[in-house]
């Protein structure tokens, strides 16, 4: 029997002032680079020290084979642990920064987790509310929807191995997860027969009874056992040796939570029951599948639904308007859709430039007029339609109507912009945004920017609640599920980000942007298959019908996940010598520019020291852009923190909060 390994976080050694109680010596001679403070914790593989990396400069968690328990088998399993784990980048994934050998020893570098397990708040305050209950099992049901579409199964999930740090639940140790092969429509998993490996509390029925070819619904099991645990004070099975539990894993089905004394719905007690099947094939659902379903208990105790609330409080449309306000409307509508992308820009900002003509006629000294026509001077900017001319123009106009009207909420959103993405001016945008929300709280746009804003300032929890108030207020405009969605993605919550972004897509079906984040949700899912159908779209959009059809062919021929990497490596070189011959560093395009897009292409390959040396230029060239470089892209960027480069801008550009 594999019993838990221990894991950065437990501090058994540490006195209440955080110093040592007694010195330890590591049981290695670990590299010069690494300066040990202290142990964290021991199990029956495994020290696990706290250490300052010089490299990285900044505290981080090493984990090596105990000397006690070195036998090749064990050191056998530790490798396998280091590549399984090196392999995830995700939010909910404690990250893997560096891995070694050294006297015969093997060792990996992690970041401290400074927050609690999940054991340890269990410990202090037993059962937990529901909310919370089921916000930790969204977090850790994405995670296991990443490593399961990455071939991992983890084999190991409890209350040990989830820390609530960063403001969410993450999944550490993947010491006994083994890489699974897809075989057909199922997943083989190389074992030895009739070996059992897991934590006897919260093994599968399939784990206990060692059966080679378990797949992710096992990692279900245990997850359900976990919520079994967090609602009732107590797990699902308990018995007085490990071999009784393992036998009632097997044959006893739970008392329902409800049953139990817990303080749950009835859908709540339903899906742990579910997630408790003995049979695998009766669990259903898979962790991307039960990731918004959690979500939905933790906001608002009910089953997600797509929002389809009517729009309330939005500005008057139609007959009621005005031929002055219609114009306006026309023209705001058109450039958004320019922001969408696509090939159909120059026509675009054509029509938008006929609507803000028309008002002109009607009303040359409206501040409203003035706000509309620099805005489509900005708009035109970063389509790289004479952008230094038109970002002078549009500024002039935004104080002609600062002069006019200093209360007006178009002039306080489009001044957001300005400021976020032209001055890399954050305090500014983030002032600006209240203000339009301020004094127009109904209007969608106010508080669309409000949420981009404290997206990339880090507070997340106001982002999402910011986007989805949008939502609310115009439920049929595509851009504000997009912004939803993104900022969905940020937060890691993959599952709900899915569901946004396809309301976007479904509203405006050439919706490049969204179609490039839902690509990026569904990755995160593990779900290729249909990472591959979203990219093909998109690449069709764009004309890029040669590439489209290599794609299609080679998912044929070695798969979705490989195919897909194909086409990034061969989209990479194609920007890479596009960046020999234009400036990589424009910032007047619609969307990223080619830098980001590059840094983008590395992330997604796994390439971090390349994709940081590219964002080391992108700050040599703009150096008050990093922040929205690190926050306003797709890529995770806890995974340039394995780049000794990464904690050393970020000192110098005085963002440390972002380590």
């Amino acid at each position: 029997m594999q019993h838990a390994d221990c894991v950065p976080g437990h501090h058994a050694n540490w006195n209440p002032d955080g110093k040592l109680s007694t010195p330890v010596s590591p049981v290695i001679a670990l590299p010069e680079r690494f300066e040990i403070l202290g142990e964290l914790g021991r199990g029956g593989m495994a020290v696990v020290y706290r250490a300052h990396d010089r490299h990285l400069d900044r505290p981080v968690a090493i984990k090596v084979i105990d000397t006690g328990a070195s036998g090749a088998g064990l050191i056998e399993r530790f490798r396998r642990e280091i590549g399984v784990t090196a392999k995830l980048v995700h939010p909910g994934i404690v990250a893997l920064f560096d891995s070694g050998e050294t006297e015969g020893h093997l060792y990996y570098v992690m970041p401290l987790v400074s927050g609690d397990t999940l054991r340890a708040r269990l410990q202090r305050h037993g059962k937990l509310p529901l909310k919370e209950i089921a916000s930790i099992g969204a977090d850790v049901a994405e995670a296991l929807a990443y490593a399961h579409g990455s071939g991992v199964i983890h084999r190991d999930v409890k209350p040990e191995n989830i820390f609530l740090a960063e403001g969410r639940a993450m999944l550490a140790d993947f010491g006994i997860a083994r890489a699974f092969e897809k075989v057909g429509g199922g997943s083989l998993i190389t074992t030895t027969a009739g070996m059992v490996i897991g934590t006897v509390t919260y093994i599968s029925p399939e784990q206990a009874s060692g059966d080679p070819a378990i797949d992710g619904r096992a990692d279900l099991y245990s997850l359900g056992c976990v919520l079994y645990e967090l609602a009732a004070g107590r797990p699902p099975f308990m018995g007085n040796s490990e071999l009784a539990i393992l036998a009632k894993h097997m044959t006893e089905k739970p008392v329902p939570l409800r049953e139990a004394g817990a303080d749950v719905s009835d859908e709540f007690d339903a899906l742990v029951t579910r997630l408790l099947a003995k049979e695998a094939a009766d669990r259903g659902m898979n962790a991307g599948e039960i990731a918004p379903v959690l979500r939905a208990t933790a906001t608002t105790g009910s089953k997600p639904v797509t929002p389809r609330a009517p729009a309330v409080g939005t500005a008057p449309t139609g007959p009621d308007l005005s031929p002055f306000d219609r114009l306006l409307e026309k023209a705001a509508k058109t450039l958004s859709l320019v922001q969408m992308g696509g090939p159909d820009v120059p026509r675009r900002l054509e029509e938008a430039k006929a609507y803000v003509d028309a008002a002109e006629k009607l009303d040359p000294n409206s501040p409203r007029y003035l706000i509309h026509r620099s805005r489509w001077h900005y708009v035109s900017a970063v389509s790289n339609i004479d952008p230094e001319a038109n970002v002078a123009a549009g500024w002039k106009l935004v104080l002609q109507a600062l002069v006019l009207d200093d209360d007006l909420p178009d002039l306080h959103v489009h001044m957001s912009k300005v400021a976020l993405y032209f001055e890399d001016d954050f305090p500014a945008a983030d002032r600006s945004a209240r203000k339009a929300v301020e004094l127009a709280p109904h209007d969608y746009e106010n508080h669309r920017m409000l949420s981009i804003v404290h997206k990339i300032n880090g507070h997340m929890d106001e982002s999402i609640a910011s986007a989805k108030r949008a939502t609310e207020l115009a439920p049929e405009v595509p851009i504000v599920w997009n912004s939803l969605g993104d900022t969905l993605l940020a937060a890691g919550r993959n599952a709900e980000a899915v569901i946004a972004l396809q309301r976007a897509v479904s509203l405006q079906a050439a919706y490049v942007p969204a179609l490039e984040r839902l690509e990026m949700a569904r990755v995160r899912l593990g779900e290729m298959g249909y990472a591959v159908e979203t990219r093909l779209a998109r690449l069709k959009i764009l004309k890029l019908h040669e590439r489209a059809e290599r794609l299609a062919a080679e998912e044929k021929e070695v798969g979705a996940e490989e195919a897909r990497r194909r086409d990034i490596q061969r989209d990479l070189e194609d920007m890479l010598k596009q960046a020999e011959t234009t400036d990589p560093f424009n910032k007047y395009v619609v969307g990223r520019n080619l830098c980001d897009r590059i840094v983008n292409a590395y992330a997604e390959l796994g390439q971090w020291g390349d994709a940081m040396t590219w964002v080391e230029r992108g700050y040599e060239h703009q150096p008050g852009r990093l922040r929205r470089i690190l926050t306003d892209q797709l890529f995770d960027r806890r995974g340039l923190a394995a780049d000794p480069r990464y904690a050393k801008l970020l000192r110098v550009a005085g963002v440390e909060e972002l380590l």
